[in-house]
């Protein structure tokens, strides 16, 4: 596991302030990553930003949430490869449904920048990464897709949040119960029955250890 904090790279104009960001628990990552990350570091001082968008997008593929920060604000500034807002929307989403707070002002500042006809492509692609990640086995996806239904779409969507917090919290996931139960004050008591038997349902058909 990495240090309990690490060196990112946040891009303020011209890309001159390296910062520390807290780490983050589900961010457990090998040593080869360790030291691919510190690369990519390394690569920013030394102003090789083509190298480091290059290892950056290696990690931010593989859901380092660090990374896919660092990604994105090298995709605004335009610093080693052209300005991609649109993808830098996506990957700072997912930064931020991964723990990494700052990701959060950074993607408001995109969704500035994003047409809006465009931003319905970045949900779905931050959906469908989840999806996958869910559908591989990975259980910390689960807690960020309930997020994604509450924090994410432009308007909260409780059932669908509820439904994923409630087979987070059969998985015993930190955090799945209490915000199960806070998302279940907002739905509809006539469809909580239909909400519970669906969450069955995915949770037989889903493969977790």
């Amino acid at each position: 596991m990495r240090a309990s904090a690490l060196q990112v790279v946040r891009l303020i104009g011209v890309l001159t302030c390296i910062m520390m960001l807290s780490w983050h628990s589900a961010n457990a990552t090998t040593s080869e990553s360790d030291a691919q990350f510190a690369e990519a570091v390394a690569a920013v001082k030394s102003r090789d930003y083509s190298r480091a968008v290059k290892l950056f997008k290696q990690q931010a593929e593989a859901n380092q949430h660090d990374a896919q920060y660092n990604l994105a604000v090298l995709l605004k500034a335009g610093k080693g490869t052209p300005q991609d807002f649109l993808n830098g929307l996506i990957w700072s989403w997912s930064a931020y449904l991964g723990g990494i707070e700052a990701a959060e002002d950074l993607a408001d500042e995109l969704l500035d920048l994003v047409p809006e006809n465009s931003v319905e492509t970045a949900r779905e692609a931050v959906a469908t990464r989840l999806q996958a990640r869910i559908a591989d086995g990975e259980k910390p996806a689960v807690m960020q897709f309930a997020r994604y239904h509450l924090e994410l779409l432009e308007e909260a969507d409780y059932e669908r949040a509820y439904v994923w917090y409630a087979i987070g919290a059969a998985l015993g996931l930190e955090g799945a119960i209490d915000a199960r139960d806070d998302a279940l004050g907002d739905v509809e008591s006539e469809k909580i029955v239909d909400l519970q038997n669906e969450a069955g349902t995915i949770f037989e058909d889903l493969k977790f250890d």
